[in-house]
């Protein structure tokens, strides 16, 4: 790096330095280590971060500290440095003839200043734990790249991230222009894009900060209005700030490599090594932890013993700690739990059995075992890892632990992640240095340009494979299960070859055979090993005697001479060879890779004699459905008529003649949406699947289900099945071409709380309004009779008025206000309009002010102008229709939620407890519906209303015209997914001015009389 460059990476560093903190600065620094050289590394570090070099040791040791201070030492610091145990240390007036190095850690342990034996314990753990973790195995993904070294986990590690987002910084509009590369201030700058840099550094969101939390709020002009930008937490972040928290993630995800490196991490920082890449965000002040990394499914194991739970943890933990070189951890291991010095690590929550046997018990009684060991060790952090399905609720109740998520990997992850691998090739002699530009921009401008890649490249895993594979062959395939076929095959194909003269045919003795014929009888293996899931990470125990005699088997079926002996020579040969399998004691093997594992499993099940009575046997348990994903992955290719006979029984009412229990027909209907996704509906049309057919049977399906008020599914259930009909492309529940909403207005019923579609009819009469919270002021008024939406407005339906309604020929559309504010703005979309987050089709449509929610109204009221009543509009509601509609049932009662008196639950509203980052399709909550029957009233999004929030509620069934930019008198009712419960109820009011687009407000419309005061515009 030359002086340019270094100047470059200085500058950056101290913005990310200010605008966050040491540790995210740090964790940039680490990113660049390979680019630098050790004095160029400690002249950065020392412009940035303010560190002088260390001074030359002195010789002869007689290093001077105080206890918990390291003055000078000859310890080492450093990536790669070492330190010896020469000398002696003086801590507090003593001495201790040992090594300084893990002083810190050991007398937060110990409370005292450690013994020589305690300090040697303690050392020898976290180096020997260090260097167990440093290395990151490649074996089982390439025979000739899974050398004893592995990769160095520090230096390919790319920082992950959660679901949730963080301030990165407050500000006005004009404040706040350095961030971005356009003045609207929608596309960040490249330093800040999250095409481009991590996501901990990068602009995810904008928000506009209301002035008070309260319910009211008190609003303020659009550009005086502060506005926060929000970056992603970092996933060690989210675990400084809880000290017990459950990690979820999709396979793939990066969950295991998280822990890992997070444990090496804080072995170096126990050990006084540190350095950049043992930087952890948001750790910068906690002190040092002794990690205990526990796989649960050792634990499933150990309990199946009979052992009481704590007992059980306990035992496991002295014996990692002895399998570190601790010949005596009862000591170290009590003072460390006791005294909370310890972060206990417990990965892969999904990889115990759902169902106890012999060798290990479920779930549930696992995770009461890691709850009882919480219990009698209060202080201690605790880490649960798991795939993000497996997770559910009644786990969840059982555990009742802070949950966090793994967000799938940015773009500009996989910028930091790609080079770095590369790097690691070039570290082991496998990839010329020149070639590692090259591979890396052609890897990173293939992802960036292709969708379906960009979904594949959000798992650490399948960037690992994709980088893997265009090292090997060049290519890319495109979808999850070809790649993992290539994967195998490459894997195979290393059994082909010859290693030392001999290869697979020769072994067998018959120079005719290459694996492609063992194929069915590893998938076999597969297969009976994922059924079986003994291994200690969930992989399946395969014992050499098993294996043997499924070879014999396999060869005496094949007619080969000498099948015992043949099955000796390819068990020796698999031994030595293999990438695939790997030893895991004396007498068993493991798959080297679950995910493989999983693959071929799920080759077995679709490529056996009954496929379809595989899938419906498997289908209700999660560990079998990655496997049963990437089976009918497999089978698509060569026979996607299969596809469709899955996907057909998993969408019928019935199952053998017999109706299925309805919980169990939800279940699959929302499995069979996920498969068509999976396999690309557009693709299997083309295949001549009955696309149409099956999508037709499978929305009416899924409307079913979210309709369903005894709903037997959980919310979270209800929310993906959502999602999976907005990705049918045709919500049949809302009106989205004119016809629709013609057809929609000429079957409207008159009848209370007995819609017959989209619209809901409110009666005429005298109301009361406001009085909700002691000492408001209310008033009793008049209103006509009218039909409000059944839900907020989606994207679907604010598509069309896109196209047409933001272009130079729209003006009669928008108010005189509205129609300034945007030609001066340029504005030609919403807020998000873009943002994969806020743009299913039936979501509701996010990001829009209060001028483009009436300007779509105005354009909808002249296209339906012919079936409207007469003196009737499409618009706003005021605030008194909307209260109305959401508070009052058939008997004239208001209510202070839309379903009755009822405390908001996740069941029956859209708000902050059902942990979402976006607004639900519409409709997820079927039993929080209003009496009239219009849902979401309450949650989900904030509504526009078209009423004075400050008249309010003497002049809250007036409807105002227009309001000046700066006017902050716009209304706004119930509540969103982001609010406390507090705010999900038909009292709750907030306010802003009438351009302010923050991304929680949508708008839902009503079919209302056009009575208005202020009237400017003809149109209405």
């Amino acid at each position: 790096m030359n002086d340019a460059d270094l100047t470059a990476l200085i500058t950056r560093l101290r913005a990310l330095r200010d605008d966050f903190d040491d540790t995210i600065a740090r964790a940039a620094l680490a990113q660049k280590s390979d680019a630098l050289t050790s004095e160029q590394a400690a002249f950065v570090a020392a412009q940035v971060f303010g560190e002088t070099p260390p001074p030359a040791p002195p010789a002869g040791g007689g290093d001077t500290l105080s206890a918990g201070n390291l003055t000078q030492s000859t310890v080492a610091i450093g990536q790669g440095a070492t330190a010896t145990t020469e000398g002696q240390a003086t801590v507090s007036g003593g001495q201790v003839d040992a090594p300084v190095v893990g002083l810190n850690l050991g007398t937060i342990i110990y409370q005292r200043v450690p013994s020589h034996d305690e300090q040697q314990r303690l050392n020898w753990y976290l180096d020997a734990l260090a260097n167990d973790l440093r290395a990151l195995p490649l074996r089982g993904l390439d025979t000739q790249l899974a050398g004893a070294q592995g990769l160095d986990l520090a230096r390919v590690y790319v920082l992950l991230a959660t679901t949730m987002l963080l301030p990165l910084a407050t500000g006005s509009r004009e404040a706040l222009r350095p961030y971005f590369a356009d003045d609207n201030l929608t596309q960040p700058a490249e330093a800040y894009d999250p095409e481009h840099v991590l996501p901990v550094a990068a602009v995810l969101a904008t928000r506009v900060d209301e002035a008070d939390g309260s319910a009211r709020g008190r609003g303020r002009a659009d550009d005086a209005a502060p506005l926060t930008l929000l970056r992603a937490q970092a996933a060690t972040e989210a675990l400084a700030d809880q000290p017990r928290l459950v990690v979820l993630g999709d396979p793939g995800s990066g969950k295991s490599t998280f822990v890992r490196h997070l444990a090496w991490a804080l072995a170096r920082r126990g050990l006084d090594q540190a350095d950049p890449a043992t930087a952890l965000p948001g750790w910068d002040a906690a002190p040092p932890l002794l990690p205990l990394l526990l796989p649960l499914r050792r634990l499933a194991g150990a309990l199946a013993k009979k052992a009481a739970p704590v007992q059980a943890v306990m035992t496991l933990l002295r014996a990692t700690l002895a399998a570190h070189g601790v010949a005596q951890p009862n000591d170290l291991l009590t003072d460390a739990l006791v005294r909370g010095a310890v972060i206990l690590l417990l990965d892969g929550l999904d990889e115990v059995l759902l169902e106890p046997t012999a060798q290990a018990v479920d779930r549930a009684t696992t995770l009461q075992a890691v709850q009882a060991f919480a219990t009698r060790y209060p202080q201690v952090r605790m880490v649960v890892t798991c795939r993000t399905r497996a997770f559910t609720d009644d786990l969840q109740a059982m555990l009742g632990w802070p949950v966090t998520t793994l967000a799938p990997l940015t773009l500009g992850q996989v910028r930091a992640f790609v080079p770095a691998w590369y790097g690691e090739l070039v570290a082991h002699g496998h990839l010329a240095h020149t070639e590692t530009e090259r591979l890396s921009d052609d890897l990173i401008a293939t992802i960036a340009e292709s969708p379906r890649l960009r979904a594949m490249a959000a798992s650490p895993l399948l960037v690992t494979l994709m980088a893997l594979l265009l090292f090997r062959r060049g290519t890319l395939p495109r979808d999850r299960p070809t790649l993992y076929e290539q994967i195998l095959e490459l894997l195979l194909g290393e059994w082909d070859k010859v290693h030392d003269g001999q290869n697979l045919a020769d072994a067998l003795g018959r120079p005719d055979w290459t694996t492609a014929r063992l194929r069915p009888l590893l998938d076999r293996l597969s297969y009976d090993a994922h059924a079986a899931g003994s291994s200690e990470d969930g992989r399946g125990r395969l014992g050499k005697s098993q294996i043997r005699d499924a070879l014999i088997e396999f060869f005496e079926a094949a007619k080969l001479s000498e099948p015992w002996g043949a099955a000796g020579r390819c068990l020796d040969y698999i031994e030595h060879r293999s990438g695939l399998l790997t030893p895991d004691g004396p007498t068993s093997y493991v798959f080297a890779h679950l995910t493989l594992q999983e693959h071929c499993a799920g080759r077995h099940m679709l490529l056996s004699r009954d496929p379809v009575a595989q899938v419906l046997a498997r289908r209700d348990d999660d560990r079998w459905r990655e496997p049963l994903f990437l089976g009918v992955g497999v089978v698509q290719a060569t026979n996607p008529f299969l596809v469709e006979k899955v996907l057909r029984v998993l969408i019928d009412r019935r199952e053998q003649g017999v109706a299925k229990p309805v919980a169990r027909w939800y279940r699959d209907l929302i499995l069979a949406a996920e498969l068509g996704v999976d396999r690309d509906w557009t693709y299997l049309a083309e295949q001549q699947v009955d696309v149409a057919g099956l999508q037709a049977d499978l929305r009416d399906g899924l409307v079913t289900l979210l309709a369903d008020r005894d709903q037997p599914l959980p919310v979270a259930g209800r929310v993906r099945a959502g999602f999976l009909l907005g990705d049918l492309g045709d919500d049949p529940r809302m009106p989205v071409t004119v016809e629709a909403w013609q057809a929609e207005l000429a079957q409207r019923s008159t009848t209370f709380g007995q819609p017959q579609g989209y619209w809901c009819a409110v009666p005429g009469g005298s109301y009361q309004i406001g009085g909700w919270d002691e000492g408001e002021p209310s008033a009793t008024l008049p209103l006509s009779a009218f039909w409000i939406a059944r839900a907020p407005i989606t994207v679907a339906q604010y598509a069309l008025f896109v196209a047409e309604g933001y272009g130079d020929a729209a003006e009669r559309w928008w108010t005189p206000e509205g129609w300034q504010w945007k030609q001066a703005r340029k504005r030609t979309e919403p807020d998000e309009w873009d943002n994969a987050r806020f743009n299913g089709l039936n979501q509701p449509v996010i990001g829009v002010n209060w001028y483009e929610a009436t300007a779509f109204c105005a354009w909808l009221s002249e296209r339906l102008a012919d079936v409207l009543p007469a003196g009737y509009g499409l618009r706003l509601p005021t605030e008194a229709e909307w209260e109305v509609a959401a508070a009052y049932d058939a008997q004239g009662q208001r209510r202070p939620y839309p379903w009755g008196d009822a405390e908001p639950t996740p069941e029956l509203a859209i708000s902050d407890a059902n942990e979402l980052d976006r607004a639900a399709p519409v409709g997820c909550c079927p039993a929080g519906a209003a009496a009239c029957g219009a849902l979401d009233m309450a949650g989900n999004v904030w509504e526009w209303a078209s009423s004075s929030y400050q008249a309010y509620p003497a002049e809250a069934a007036q409807e105002r015209k227009d309001f000046t930019t700066d006017e902050g008198d716009v209304p706004w009712r119930g509540g969103s997914w982001r609010n406390y419960s507090t705010y999900v109820r038909c009292g709750a009011r907030n306010w802003h001015p009438p351009s302010d687009s923050d991304d929680p407000r949508g708008f839902r419309v009503v079919a209302a009389p056009l009575v208005r005061t202020n009237v400017l515009n003809s149109v209405f």
